[in-house]
């Protein structure tokens, strides 16, 4: 950077100190054996040098957005003194001042990250011996063998405008030329990170809408609390709309802006969903984005279901149907002791409209808010009794939460 040397990378480097560049910095150079291999190498084969070279603020804002950020990477720097401090000793100074760990004990007492920025900053016009206590070449040393992308923020901390070059490999010229991959070296390793910050980072599960946030959030701290730190729920509580047809549009946006949380687009199990599904291109989705639907219940092959009135029956008629993909919303999920009447019969679905697009019939549990009402009582004695859990069915919610938790299995 700016001429002085950073680091040799004597213990590699990895995709998050690529993905600071972009494709475009590719440089590829010929050059002789004796620049390879040093002035006693004979003549003969020409190599090619691959680097990469970016200006310092450009290199610095990328590092940024891959998660070196400046606050974290003056974490690191003190951390990294405290370390150089410790392999010191705590003992007295000797009295002979021209002992050079002496001297490196006594300059780096109280010396901060900001001390060392500082220091690099108005010394890099100047060029000194890596033994120099206080010196640019003595205060890049320090990062010899330090994560490589905090190394190099770090080292732009305190030389923000220098160009950077990072010299890759010397290889023959016919391997690098036929190498195409080469030339998208830098968005593939941009790739790789973004994969490994989605594999470790929290699962986020988009809904319906806030009632299905309501019921399941809750659930998951009762039923897996040793998930709850692995799992977001999305947010609708300042959202007006809700439904399958947003759901589709928010997993648009998620894919657009390739976000990389695994994410979960949960949907109800019924003819609405179906319905708003059909536009979607699921296999276009990025991986970490997956589109799930309630599971089948049991319960919902035969269930009482309140058809249109009669001349028979001007009330409608009950009769027994498989609701699953038809009327199965998040409430028929919530138990058979959240669904019975007080007579002890299941609260019927409620025959809606029907869709021409998908050729079926949409339907819902009647009087949703009496179930609702019913869980949250539910609800309110596990969580101050869990022992009654064995005794409530939560048969539909585990299967729904088991299914979203092993998405990516």
């Amino acid at each position: 950077m700016g001429g002085h040397q950073v680091s040799r990378l004597r213990d590699g480097w990895g995709p998050e100190l690529v993905a600071a560049f972009t494709d475009s910095m590719l440089q590829m150079r010929p050059v002789s054996a004796r620049e390879v291999y040093g002035p006693d190498a004979e003549d003969g084969d020409e190599f090619i040098e691959c680097s990469l070279r970016g200006e310092g603020p450009v290199i610095s804002d990328r590092l940024s957005l891959l998660g070196y950020t400046e606050q974290a990477t003056v974490e690191f720097l003190d951390d990294l003194l405290d370390d150089e401090r410790s392999m010191m000793g705590l003992g007295p100074l000797l009295q002979d001042e021209l002992d050079p760990r002496e001297e490196k004990r006594s300059y780096l007492a109280g010396y901060t990250a900001l001390d060392w920025v500082k220091d690099l900053k108005s010394k890099a016009s100047t060029s000194s011996l890596p033994t120099e206590i206080g010196g640019v070449s003595w205060l890049l040393h320090m990062l010899e063998y330090s994560e490589p992308g905090f190394a190099l923020k770090a080292a732009l901390l305190g030389l923000p405008d220098a160009e950077v070059l990072l010299i890759l490999d010397g290889n023959h010229i016919d391997d690098v030329a036929g190498d195409p991959d080469l030339l998208h070296l830098c968005s593939d390793a941009a790739e790789v990170v973004h994969a490994q910050s989605a594999a470790h980072a929290p699962m986020v599960v988009l809904t319906e809408g806030h009632s299905d946030v309501a019921i399941l959030e809750p659930a998951l701290n009762l039923l897996y609390p040793h998930l709850t730190d692995l799992v977001r729920f999305m947010d609708y509580n300042n959202s007006p709309r809700g439904g399958a047809g947003s759901l589709v549009t928010t997993v648009r946006a998620f894919a657009a802006a390739r976000i990389a949380n695994p994410v979960v687009a949960l949907f109800d199990n019924d003819t609405g969903a179906v319905e708003a599904l059909r536009p979607l291109d699921q296999k276009a989705l990025p991986s970490n984005i997956k589109v799930l639907q309630c599971p089948p219940l049991d319960l919902a092959d035969a269930y009482p279901t309140l058809g249109p009135p009669t001349v028979e029956a001007p009330a409608g008629r009950i009769s027994v149907a498989n609701v699953n993909g038809l009327a199965g919303s998040i409430e028929l999920y919530l138990g058979q002791d959240v669904l019975a009447l007080p007579n002890g019969e299941l609260r019927p679905v409620q025959w809606r409209s029907f869709s021409e697009g998908s050729k079926q019939y949409q339907g819902e549990i009647t009087d949703k808010k009496a179930v609702h009402h019913a869980y949250q009582e539910k609800l309110t004695r596990a969580q101050a009794d869990p022992s009654v859990i064995a005794s409530q069915d939560w048969a539909g919610i585990r299967a729904i939460l088991d299914m979203v938790i092993h998405a990516f299995d």
